[in-house]
């Protein structure tokens, strides 16, 4: 695992972001974020899972997966759906949008199309009051592009 950007949490502002939505930073919640925080390819719960027993073999795949949803829904994570059967989840909560590969499910941060939604955000849009914007681009990624078949 990487170096976590600077645009992500440090585990002391999860725990205060956790404090601040009454959720109790545990000491499992501060691994299974930081293992997420610290990762920049977007895992799925089983890949987190996975990173957290290399570091805690006692944790379940229960254990992160009502982790990661219980993180979402606080808005603490993102989760971002990749049209398949599963998610895949992201710590950076600084304003970007996602390419999503629809052959592999990989999923990489881009800054383009920063300009969709731009004001938005804090109006009304067709009776919706607008509190996020979130793109996917959907396509092929550079490997699922280069082996098509």
């Amino acid at each position: 695992m990487g170096t976590a950007p600077s645009h992500r949490r440090t585990l002391d502002d999860f725990g205060a972001a956790c404090r601040r939505v009454g959720v109790a930073p545990t000491q499992q919640r501060r691994l299974i974020y930081r293992v997420l925080a610290e990762s920049e390819d977007h895992p799925t719960a089983d890949e987190v899972h996975r990173r957290v027993r290399a570091i805690a073999p006692g944790v379940s795949l229960a254990t992160v997966y009502r982790n990661l949803r219980l993180f979402a829904r606080a808005g603490l994570i993102e989760e971002v759906a990749t049209g398949a059967n599963f998610a895949r989840y992201d710590a950076n909560r600084a304003a970007h949008h996602h390419l999503v590969c629809k052959r592999c499910g990989r999923v990489a941060d881009t800054s383009t199309g920063g300009e969709v939604g731009r004001g938005a955000v804090g109006r009304t849009v067709d009776g919706f009051e607008v509190h996020d914007v979130r793109v996917n681009f959907v396509g092929l990624c550079p490997a699922c592009r280069a082996n098509r078949s």
